[in-house]
């Protein structure tokens, strides 16, 4: 086992100094760049932001994703560290290698409070032989540790469970037509929460309810809109069973259904009215034609950093 964390620390290390983790190496380049209004000594939101333009400067974004012709991820640069926000500081980057356009492996690397990056971890993903993700196992190289993670499926390919251990897992369950009908969190063999989803014509709408019996279950509705072209505008979060704290996410697609803007609300009552609290403007750079796969992954990449 020794030897086996040797052998990947002495990879990653070489693949660490062997290329340059910075370098644009993509077809497809996206700037996530974020702003988030400031509050004043009352704590009431001011018409001043954050990450302001400089002169004859751009905006810097606090995520770089950098995809191939086919909108596949090959690397990820977040930037500003957890007690250092400044954006020229990088935080993690991640390199993503496939194996017959299937995911294989992705490598992490973390940045101390300098300059300095390091490899930290490595995830290694197996396939059945119908093409299902069965498990992934995560190396660690900084204390030599590994955590593997099963999958299972349904008849019609359906993920049905992420088991984390034996007696921890998540479980899934689908419709007649593939539609998720309810996700639960399994651990120590109880039921702690779950969602249940019903759905209309251009609406999904979620009921998270907690099992912990501890005087604090609560329950909260999750209500999501989509386009007519199946895309997310908008997605609700608000508490039923107390008052509290509520959140909207509105998405802005250009004409050819990429996604441009994320914009983000919230209410700290249900008497209260939204406000505008943040949002992230999309940047993208490339010179070849998307079409629509293409477009599709890239968004699916985008808003799953964002959620």
């Amino acid at each position: 086992m020794k030897q086996t964390f040797l052998f990947i620390s002495i990879l990653i290390a070489t693949n660490l100094y062997g290329q340059e983790l910075t370098k644009k190496v993509a077809s497809i380049e996206i700037e996530l760049i974020g702003h988030q209004y400031l509050r004043n000594d009352d704590f009431k939101l001011t018409k001043k932001k954050t990450n302001k333009k400089k002169t004859n400067k751009k905006n810097r974004p606090f995520e770089k994703i950098y995809l191939d012709s086919n909108g596949m991820v090959i690397k990820k640069v977040t930037f500003g560290k957890h007690h250092n926000t400044d954006l020229r500081l990088t935080d993690k980057i991640k390199i993503y290698q496939y194996d017959n356009e299937q995911l294989a492996e992705i490598v992490l690397y973390e940045s101390d409070y300098e300059k300095n990056v390091y490899p930290f971890s490595k995830t290694k993903l197996t396939y059945s032989a119908t093409g299902k993700l069965t498990d992934s196992t995560t190396y660690s190289i900084t204390d030599n540790s590994s955590h593997k993670i099963n999958f299972e499926y349904d008849e019609n390919s359906n993920k049905t469970k992420t088991i984390l251990y034996p007696d921890y897992y998540y479980e899934r369950n689908f419709d007649s037509i593939n539609r998720l009908k309810s996700f639960k969190q399994i651990f120590e063999n109880k039921l702690r929460w779950e969602w249940t989803y019903a759905y209309t014509e251009k609406q999904r709408i979620g009921t998270f309810r907690t099992h912990y019996n501890d005087g604090e279950d609560y329950t909260k509705l999750e209500i999501v809109l989509y386009n007519e072209k199946g895309n997310r505008i908008e997605i609700e979060e608000k508490q039923v069973s107390r008052d509290g704290l509520k959140e909207k996410t509105k998405f802005f697609y250009l004409t050819n259904g990429l996604l441009q803007k994320i914009e983000k609300y919230q209410s700290y009552s249900n008497s209260e009215k939204f406000s505008l609290q943040s949002f992230t403007d999309i940047k993208l750079k490339t010179k070849i034609n998307l079409d629509d796969g293409t477009i599709k992954r890239i968004n699916d990449a985008i808003v799953t950093e964002q959620n």
